[in-house]
């Protein structure tokens, strides 16, 4: 009954900011097409007046939608008796407010210099894009519930794995420029983003009905998936919560795997508080991997760890190192 009225819960969220009138010209079908940059002209010298307007348009809305977007966050938390204490670094922004986001280019970059890595660029990130889109229109809303939640993922992952791609300088991306980089990972980071979002409602819908997917129900496969599609659901911190408490009881009955339990655990409390107690979320410093703050030192952690099937944060950083390449040097050294 409790998970009735837990799924039942629905905040009242203001409506999102409309798209100023300077960046409908950029819209196709209501929004901006993938690798498409025209509207950051205006960030370049030697823009027109018209450019440097759609430019500062795009960047008010970016604010707006970020504000709208955190108080959306908030609402629905505090709906389920809780609040985001710390969201940067941790909140996947709404498709809707990731039109217009910035790419990290350098001061010193010419529009041509821009134009040329994109024109370079885009065809090969457009080209994963809609490679991954073709083949999940193949698999998707096919087969039974453990067959979908099991596709729901191939989408995703791929266009996880065509990111760390580049970020480990492999393939097509290996002699790709720090500019055209950077082009390639906001390409493809827009696009798995989106797919995240998708996949999250849907697998709300799916809990809101039939509840947490479990082992004896699924599948051991399928339910990997509905933990996987939970752990990317980042923007939407209500749901990741709700997820967590349908799987806290399920934990004890060998019905949801405790390892990912504490993945989930650390996702939603560095949301919720800044702070992880199993250490599973990580990020880069001074060229060194290093577990994103925790609610304890790294011994204790390593203890709690233990319980949760998990290896150390050591062995951690290594297996880490080894998928996804190691830190890139700290630039200030």
């Amino acid at each position: 009954m409790w998970v009735a009225a837990l799924l039942a819960i629905s905040a009242q969220v203001a409506d999102a900011p409309p798209v100023p009138a300077a960046l409908t010209p950029y819209l196709v079908n209501g929004e901006v097409p993938a690798g498409d940059y025209r509207w950051l002209r205006g960030r370049f010298p030697g823009a027109t007046p018209a450019e440097v307007e759609a430019f500062a348009a795009a960047d008010r809305f970016n604010r707006a939608c970020e504000a709208w977007s955190t108080a959306a966050v908030q609402t629905n938390l505090a709906a389920l008796g809780t609040r985001a204490v710390v969201l940067d670094g941790f909140y996947a922004a709404p498709k809707r407010c990731q039109q217009f986001m910035q790419l990290g280019v350098g001061p010193d970059v010419t529009w041509p210099a821009f134009s040329a890595a994109l024109d370079k660029v885009r065809p090969y990130a457009l080209g994963v894009v809609r490679g991954v889109a073709l083949a999940e229109d193949q698999l998707l809303e096919k087969g039974s519930l453990a067959d979908q939640l099991a596709t729901r993922t191939v989408g995703e992952q791929a266009l996880r794995f065509a990111w760390i791609e580049s970020g480990k300088h492999e393939g097509v991306t290996a002699g790709y420029s720090p500019l055209e980089r950077t082009i390639y990972d906001g390409i493809v980071t827009r696009a798995m983003t989106a797919r995240d979002q998708v996949n999250t409602e849907w697998l709300a819908k799916i809990v809101a009905l039939e509840g947490w997917p479990k082992r004896s129900k699924v599948g051991q496969n399928a339910a990997n998936a509905a933990w996987l599609l939970a752990q990317h659901a980042d923007n939407d911190p209500a749901f990741q919560l709700k997820a967590l408490y349908l799987m806290t009881p399920l934990v004890a009955q060998k019905e949801v795997d405790s390892q990912q339990f504490a993945m989930l655990t650390d996702r939603v409390e560095l949301k919720l508080s800044g702070r992880q107690r199993y250490g599973t979320q990580w990020t880069c410093a001074a060229g060194k991997r290093k577990p994103l703050p925790l609610t304890q030192d790294d011994a204790a952690t390593d203890r709690l760890r233990k319980t949760a099937g998990l290896d150390t944060i050591a062995e951690n950083a290594a297996r880490m190192d080894e998928l996804y390449g190691p830190c890139p040097p700290d630039p200030a050294r």
